[in-house]
């Protein structure tokens, strides 16, 4: 007999059976097995109320819940900051948060930041500090220690120069670091030795400028750099960055931008003295109508690159000056050998956009994936034949280019959200 069939009733009865013995099976409690460290982790992402419930578990969790962090989520937000002012401080004085580790705190936009009461940042045990629209005491002057903080998030703070560099110069081991169209300094001279992720906005207009200078020493641990600025932005300084393997985005705001002993000046190479072979993803913001030699000598700077991503912006930089003699034909080693993703964000698919995607539609030579993000309303099928014949992909690398339909997310180091992806290949 080759096979054996059974009747839908028996089969019925095999999965009820099955059923009732899954539902009645009493196992080890495996999820208590679990040190307490990773059941404090899993408890400090529930809400408050839910947390304090799985005391009553076991006697296994009943000590779980008063040794875990304390998650008070976004709730803090219908508490204004300045009518509230006592309410925080009594809460940031109370012993339960001796030992605070992480402290977030995002305030809804008013015309006027409240300023923190002094006792939230009295957190020597404080690793990760995220704080949104609201101001430092005064108070802290030269007392403001953070020993053990890691990742500093200021997003529309203000705070005074000297308490900033206070803090920073008592924090030694921060390890990344945002900081995004604060207000207070215009000077910022970070030595960080194990800072290795930095990402500075100023999007304040250029009458309230703030930040005018950044500078970063001894940036041997500094791996990821992203920079963002609206119009004219800050003169910008690295030295010693040995293992940056990102930058971006690059742009003609940045009056001065100094890399090792490599000078930029309004996003044009002048000064090139070496090379940077450890970096892997380089963003650029150019104008409208974009300088393609201005980009190749770029290029000739980052021989190892992979990844390269260009944002078209409309500014009042309408064009770059023509100071870089770069022919498009001269070798490029990373067209040649390395660089395998392109990303063109704001493509208009009008004929200056075109001849610049054309020229590397042919000369990357291990061009993998080519990406166009555009506007919704741009994509049509005869809009995308014509695309096709502008870049004369039937003679180029066997690339997967992709048109993009984007909504633009309102973060300055963000891409935006990808809606649709229309992918074509060379016929």
């Amino acid at each position: 007999m080759d096979r054996i069939f059974f009747s839908k009733k028996r089969e019925r009865e095999r999965k009820r059976r099955r059923n009732k013995e899954i539902s009645t099976y009493e196992g080890p409690d495996l999820i208590s097995r679990l040190p307490d460290g990773v059941l404090g982790a899993i408890v400090t992402l529930l809400q408050p109320d839910e947390g304090a419930r799985t005391a009553i578990l076991s006697r296994r969790w009943r000590c779980v819940w008063r040794s875990a962090s304390l998650n008070l989520d976004d709730g803090l937000k219908s508490l204004d900051l300045a009518r509230n002012i006592s309410l925080y401080d009594d809460w940031f004085r109370l012993p339960t948060f001796d030992t605070l580790q992480d402290l977030v705190l995002h305030f809804p936009m008013t015309p006027c930041h409240a300023e923190l009461p002094a006792s939230a940042l009295s957190f020597a045990s404080l690793r990760v500090l995220d704080l949104k629209r609201c101001s430092f005491p005064a108070s802290c002057c030269g007392s403001l220690a953070v020993p053990c903080l890691t990742y500093l998030s200021l997003r529309g703070v203000s705070i005074a120069e000297e308490l900033f560099h206070c803090m920073i110069s008592n924090s030694p081991g921060i390890e990344a670091m945002v900081l995004d169209t604060n207000s207070g300094y215009r000077r910022l001279r970070l030595s960080l030795p194990r800072l290795s992720y930095l990402a500075v906005a100023d999007n304040s207009l250029p009458c309230r400028k703030e930040l005018e200078e950044l500078v970063v020493e001894d940036a041997a641990s500094l791996e990821r750099l992203l920079l963002h600025e609206r119009d004219n932005g800050m003169s910008v300084r690295i030295i010693g960055a040995t293992k940056l393997k990102m930058i971006g985005y690059l742009a003609t705001g940045f009056p001065i931008f100094v890399l090792d002993n490599s000078i930029f000046k309004s996003m044009v190479p002048v000064s090139l003295v070496e090379q940077f072979s450890t970096v892997k993803i380089l963003a650029l913001r150019m104008p409208n109508l974009p300088k393609l030699k201005v980009v190749i000598a770029y290029l000739k700077c980052f021989p190892c690159l992979e990844k390269l991503k260009i944002k078209f912006v409309r500014n009042r930089w309408t064009s770059l000056k023509d100071v870089v003699h770069c022919a498009p034909s001269a070798p490029v080693e990373c067209l040649d050998h390395s660089l395998k993703i392109i990303v063109l964000q704001s493509y208009s698919g009008e004929k200056p956009h075109a001849d610049f995607a054309k020229f590397f539609v042919k000369r990357a030579r291990i061009l993998e994936v080519m990406k166009f993000c555009v506007n919704a309303w741009s994509i049509t099928p005869i809009w995308l034949e014509d695309q096709c014949r502008r870049l004369d992909m039937r003679t180029g690398p066997q690339a997967v280019l992709s048109f993009l339909l984007c909504l633009w997310a309102t973060c300055p180091f963000g891409f935006g959200w990808k809606v649709l992806s229309l992918e074509t290949t060379p016929s």
